[in-house]
């Protein structure tokens, strides 16, 4: 097992008073206790970096989906979420999460053990392989309707 990095902030007894010390900089962690002690200089802010593509489009400004090599084929793109989208698959998605639950609370009530035949079902290749390439193919319908 390996150890925990080291912390970025200590806690020090200064004047009677504890402070929290950033210990990249070596001044105190609050702007106030930086500019009461003896004028020291704000601690130094690294840029940040982008570690993922933006959610927004930077175009039309409407929220972009990202998409992932779990249920979509020719992932990893991005398709811009247009009002006409948002209203189609809106529909869809909310028609199969009532279906999903109804149908689930019912198999859950009468027939416990159908879950395990769900899940021995999902493991299946082709029946993965066969549900990916259905939603491939509605989210290639998506993303020519908003081109």
């Amino acid at each position: 097992m390996t150890d925990a990095p080291p912390t970025r902030y200590r806690v020090v007894e200064r004047g009677r008073r504890l402070v929290v010390i950033d210990t990249l900089t070596g001044q105190p962690a609050t702007r106030e206790l930086a500019a009461h002690e003896s004028k020291a200089v704000a601690p130094a802010t690294r840029p940040v970096e982008a570690s993922a593509p933006s959610a927004v489009d930077d175009r039309s400004g409407h929220a972009v989906l990202t998409t992932s090599r779990f249920y979509d084929l020719k992932a990893p793109r991005r398709i811009v979420m247009t009002p006409a989208f948002n209203e189609r698959f809106g529909k869809a998605a909310r028609g199969w999460l009532i279906a999903i639950v109804v149908i689930g609370t019912v198999a859950t009530l009468f027939f416990p053990m159908l879950w395990l035949l769900v899940a021995v079902a999902l493991i299946q290749p082709k029946l993965r392989g066969g549900l990916r390439s259905w939603i491939t193919a509605r989210l290639d319908e998506a993303d020519q309707a908003a081109s």
